[in-house]
């Protein structure tokens, strides 16, 4: 796949445009609420530039992306109050390097819960709450990085 025929690229320019946009943009890597399903605190973490996984990171895209992973899950800790933050990253659904991260929801844990989201079961999303929490996830993010 290119550049030109990926969801998440053509995701990213419109969320560059958009009043929504990013939950925070480093030089490499934007963070932004989950691009399928609205499960509150749960948060897409894509490179800005197309890649197809982890292997074709350039030094400084890997270099960024352990400490951010760490600052996404302190800060959905922080807002949602959960003390276990999952995340994953397949690449099945859409070829482009992005690790989606978020708690566990709907009394559901481990296997089960990742299972659901990632059939999209609509008893996860709450569009309302989704929103209110990712701009505490913004405002949370756009604070001093945690050392």
């Amino acid at each position: 796949m290119t550049a030109g025929g990926c969801a998440l690229c053509a995701r990213a320019g419109a969320l560059a445009t958009t009043g929504r946009g990013w939950l925070l943009r480093t030089v490499h890597w934007g963070v932004s609420t989950h691009p399928a399903l609205p499960v509150p605190g749960w948060v897409a973490v894509q490179t800005l530039r197309h890649t197809e996984g982890l292997a074709e990171l350039s030094r400084s895209e890997a270099a960024e992306l352990g400490p951010l992973l760490s600052r996404v899950s302190a800060a959905v800790t922080q807002v949602t109050g959960s003390p276990r933050v999952y995340t994953y990253s397949l690449g099945e659904g859409c070829p482009h390097t992005h690790i989606l991260a978020g708690p566990p929801q709907g009394g559901l844990r481990g296997k089960a819960f990742i299972a659901a989201l990632l059939d999209r079961d609509e008893t996860l999303a709450d569009q309302p709450a989704a929103d209110r929490t990712a701009v505490r996830l913004a405002e949370e993010l756009s604070g001093p990085t945690p050392r």
